[in-house]
Order: C-alpha cells, then structure tokens, then sequence
C-alpha cells in the first residue's frame, strides 16, 4: 500500500518538475519580449514605466487566476515581481 503512495509522489514531484520548468521557459521567453519592447520604447522615446498599463496588467491577471482558483493577493504579488523584474530590464536595456 504505501509502495502505490511512494509511485504517486514520485509522479506528482516529476509533473511539478515540468510545471517549474515550464514556468522559467515562460518568464525567459517574457524576458526576451521585454527587451524588444524596451528597445522600440527607447526608439520612440516612450516612459518604461506605465502606471496605467501596469494596474490594467495586475487587474487582468488577478481577475484571470480568480478564474483558475487562485489567491487573487498571490497573484497580484507574483505578477508585481515580474514587472518590476521586467521594469529593471528594460532600464539596463535603454542605457
């Protein structure tokens, strides 16, 4: 019996493997659009910072993990880190 729970948390530590994986895969490929982004906002002489399109971003995600069962705070949280990661890229990216 407890052989068949040892096989179960194996499987399930292995898929949450690939779910982590896949997430840095995601912040990665963001990244990478951030930096194109920082450029042509560098190109257009546009402000990095976007009160409004931040908020808009945070306002979205919170309500779209609502929709998947998730802390809407949790989300919020994540999603603040990743635009002021995405924030300080595009700084060292227009200087």
């Amino acid at each position: 019996m407890a052989q068949d729970f040892t096989k179960d948390l194996d499987r399930i530590r292995v898929g949450i493997d690939e779910v982590d994986n896949g997430i840095v895969e995601l912040l990665a490929r963001r990244r990478g659009l951030v930096i194109e982004l920082a450029k042509i906002k560098k190109t257009l002489d546009v402000p990095i910072y976007d009160r409004k399109r931040e908020q808009a971003l945070v306002d979205r995600v919170k309500k779209w993990g609502a929709e998947h069962k998730l802390n809407e705070e949790f989300v919020e949280v994540v999603f603040r880190l990743i635009v002021m990661n995405s924030k300080e890229v595009q700084y060292h990216e227009s200087f």
